[in-house]
């Protein structure tokens, strides 16, 4: 009879065991089951690493850290290759104004939105002298790979306000680069008007933007008298935007002269490309 039970016992025991096993056994297909694709705020899905993933690349991180690794050891080349440059601005422009850039704090990815036609905006956790904050950055799709957009007016390249034209992100330079002055005198010429009211307008509907304007000229007559016409040139434009409206705290300018060419001095193209007003634009500091 003890026999008979320690039988029975046995039998139900491994009865268990192999019901227990068949429970947990995957089948071939969830065993190739992939992991479950990330998801943003808005309930959107995003592939496995590839390049078009904005926050998981084949490097393991977003494009946003790409890019800025690539930043801290100087390789501009590799750089662009995940940012979309304004066609208004020529490659020598683009890699003085990366040079003259601040980027030196932490970033960390804290969500992805997807928005219409491939475009899509990355919100990273900041770090600045132990204070901690958020910047947005816009991007998109392009040739499979995805992108960010840099704005070359901005102190901080790649920051995302939210009301930029990303379709037409040279309206600024191009008003910059219509804004005409009399020969070798700081008077500005009336056919600069609509540019100079597209400007006035910009700043008046971004009210919590400081904008500095800085001037340069080509390597025609002294070095001092050159600097000091590039600085009144950039004041001249400070001082229409202040007559209608825009507050001085607001403004700021400066003077480089000749030191700063985008191209040599040898032709009146290239000189005429020289002479010109930059302006770059942070937010205004409370």
């Amino acid at each position: 009879m003890k026999f008979g039970i320690y039988n029975l016992l046995f039998i139900f025991f491994a009865l268990f065991v192999t019901l227990l096993s068949c429970g947990i056994e995957l089948s071939p297909k969830e065993k190739n089951k992939e992991l479950l694709p990330y998801k943003d705020s808005v309930k959107t899905e995003v592939s496995r690493a590839t390049w078009r993933n904005p926050v998981m690349s084949p490097m393991g991180v977003g494009v946003a850290r790409i890019i800025r690794g690539y930043y801290l050891v100087g390789d501009f080349k590799k750089m662009l290759q995940f940012v979309i440059v304004p066609p208004c601005y020529e490659r020598k422009q683009i890699d003085y104004i990366i040079r003259k850039s601040i980027w030196g704090y932490e970033i960390n990815l804290t969500n992805l939105q997807w928005l219409p036609d491939s475009t899509f905006i990355l919100t990273h956790r900041t770090s600045k002298q132990n204070t901690t904050g958020a910047e947005q950055y816009i991007g998109r799709i392009v040739n499979d790979t995805a992108k960010i957009f840099l704005f070359p007016e901005k102190q901080n390249l790649f920051q995302y306000y939210g009301d930029e034209d990303i379709d037409d992100p040279c309206k600024l330079k191009d008003a910059l680069d219509q804004i005409y002055f009399a020969f070798d005198k700081t008077i500005i010429l009336k056919k600069s008007s609509t540019a100079l009211l597209a400007i006035l307008n910009y700043l008046k509907s971004n009210t919590n933007l400081h904008a500095h304007f800085i001037g340069h000229a080509s390597n025609e007559g002294s070095k001092s008298h050159n600097m000091k016409l590039s600085e009144l040139r950039a004041k001249a434009i400070c001082d229409y935007l202040a007559e209608n409206g825009i507050l001085s705290k607001r403004l700021s300018y400066e003077g480089k002269g000749d030191t700063e060419p985008l191209g040599l001095n040898d032709t009146e193209a290239n000189k005429s490309k020289n002479r010109r007003v930059e302006l770059s634009i942070k937010e205004l500091d409370e």
